[in-house]
Formats: C-alpha cells, sequence, structure tokens
C-alpha cells in the first residue's frame, strides 16, 4: 500500500464512516427509513420487523445524536460535504478519469472510500453525493470497477 492509498483507507474509516451515519438518521423518520431492509428479511415475523424498526429506528437516531456531540458536527450535512470537497480535492484531484491512486486503476483507498460511500447507497437524498461530477463519475467508475472483479 502507498502512503496516500494508506491515507485514505484511514479517512474512509475513521473520519467519512462516523459522518455519514448522523446523515441517515437526521430524524426519527430518516432511521425508520434505513431500517427499511428489515422488511426484505423473510426470517423476521412482522411483529419482529415493525419491533426492529420500531425500537431500532429510536436507537439509531439517538446514537446519531451522540455521535455528533462527541464529534462537534453542528450540521452533519456540511460535514459530509466537507469531507467530500476533500476527497474530491486531494484524493481524486482535477485529472479526469482518474482514481485516488492516480492511476488507471484503483487502489485500497479507493475501495475503502467506495466501499463506505456504497454502504449508504440509497439512503442519502442524490442532492448530497452526486453534487460533484468529479466524484459522481469516480464513483460510477468505481461501480464498473467492482463488477468487474
Amino acid at each position: 500500500n502507498s502512503p496516500t492509498a494508506q491515507k485514505w483507507e484511514i479517512f474512509a474509516r475513521d473520519e467519512l464512516a462516523p459522518i455519514l451515519y448522523p446523515n441517515i438518521c437526521r430524524s426519527v423518520g430518516e432511521s425508520y427509513r434505513a431500517f427499511g431492509y428489515v422488511d426484505k428479511v423473510d426470517e423476521f415475523s412482522g411483529m419482529q420487523k415493525l419491533l426492529i424498526r420500531g425500537v431500532g429506528s429510536l436507537a439509531m437516531f439517538f446514537a446519531a445524536s451522540k455521535i455528533k456531540s462527541k464529534r462537534n458536527i453542528t450540521d452533519e450535512r456540511i460535514a459530509l460535504r466537507d469531507a467530500l470537497t476533500k476527497w474530491e480535492e486531494e484524493g481524486l484531484g482535477s485529472k479526469a478519469n482518474s482514481f485516488g491512486s492516480k492511476m488507471e486503476a484503483p487502489d485500497i483507498g479507493d475501495v475503502c472510500m467506495y466501499g463506505v460511500l456504497k454502504s449508504v447507497s440509497g439512503l442519502l437524498d442524490e442532492e448530497v453525493l452526486g453534487r460533484s461530477f468529479v466524484i459522481k463519475d469516480w464513483y460510477l467508475r468505481m461501480e464498473e470497477q467492482v463488477k468487474r472483479k
């Protein structure tokens, strides 16, 4: 692993991932939406699904509030935009069609950043993740790379 790849691996794990949690749980309603996958689990009864989504939503909302407090985040959207801007400017740079590795193929830094963002796919509105053409282009190219492997 290159020092650059390690930098983005650590950033994805220690900076980006914790910021995402408060962004998908800004309200109890958003937390409930995040638990939507539970409805697709056939092994859970209707009552279990209801309890998991209901109680889980409250727990997620309070946990997200605690993370915001611990990290001194006053606006989770701004914190996320700042993290994504850092990735765009320092990680991806201005070279079109490159990866964080600055090569034609992704490195572990790219994979980590992609994995963290992919983990909340469908839970953050397009406005948040799709406002940067550079990040959106990189994300789509990463999807293609992952499908090939």
